[in-house]
């Protein structure tokens, strides 16, 4: 495939949040959180492989190999401990585009980091947006079970309260931050991902 040529399908939110829920369902169904990203590499046979400098040479924390059978992460962040939540969400993502972008992957066929870097940087804008945008949303949802979250969001709502937040609509973004920070370490990501799924799911407190 020609980089200018690149398409990308194009998916609701819906549709990529009902994929995550599925594959949380059939590779988790525990339910548990954190949700243990590698347990469910494993159910679609995919492995991860720690590599050094992946984030020197392609600005990257994680990658999906061209034959759809390995995550290639950066070796130094993998072994850090302070980057376990970076490093799920990461990972989570890179799934999305497995499951996600299957087809589009099998097309490019590419061989080496260098030659995937090199094509993505030819990508047009928009369409690399796109895809980057549905695997982030695929690993989003992944890890943030959405009844789990209601029932976070319904007791952060009364820690909020005592702090001040007394209207939800009006303290606005000041609120969603408080609440997200309060409740990331659940999930094990960031609370910058706790306010997406907010927005993006239009959860409201109370």
């Amino acid at each position: 495939m020609d980089s200018q040529s690149f398409k990308v399908p194009f998916i609701t939110p819906e549709q990529v949040w009902a994929k995550a829920d599925y594959v949380r369902s059939i590779s988790w169904p525990s339910n548990k959180v954190p949700i243990e990203i590698e347990e469910v590499l494993w159910y679609f046979k995919l492995q991860i492989d720690p590599i050094a400098s992946l984030k020197g040479e392609g600005d990257v924390d994680a990658l999906l190999t061209g034959d759809l059978t390995r995550i290639i992460v950066d070796m130094d962040e993998y072994m850090n401990d302070r980057m376990l939540n970076r490093m799920r969400f990461s990972i989570a993502h890179e799934l999305g585009h497995f499951i996600l972008h299957k087809n589009i992957y099998q097309s490019i066929k590419h061989t080496s980091i260098q030659e995937w870097i090199k094509f993505v940087q030819c990508i047009p804008e928009d369409q690399y947006a796109y895809i980057e945008q549905q695997a982030y949303e695929f690993a989003g949802r992944l890890l943030v079970p959405t009844d789990r979250l209601k029932q976070e969001l319904h007791q952060a709502y009364k820690k909020a309260k005592k702090a001040g937040f007394i209207d939800w609509e009006k303290s606005g973004d000041a609120a969603r931050e408080y609440i997200a920070s309060s409740i990331c370490r659940v999930f094990g990501v960031s609370s910058a991902v706790i306010e997406k799924r907010i927005i993006r799911e239009q959860h409201k407190l109370g």
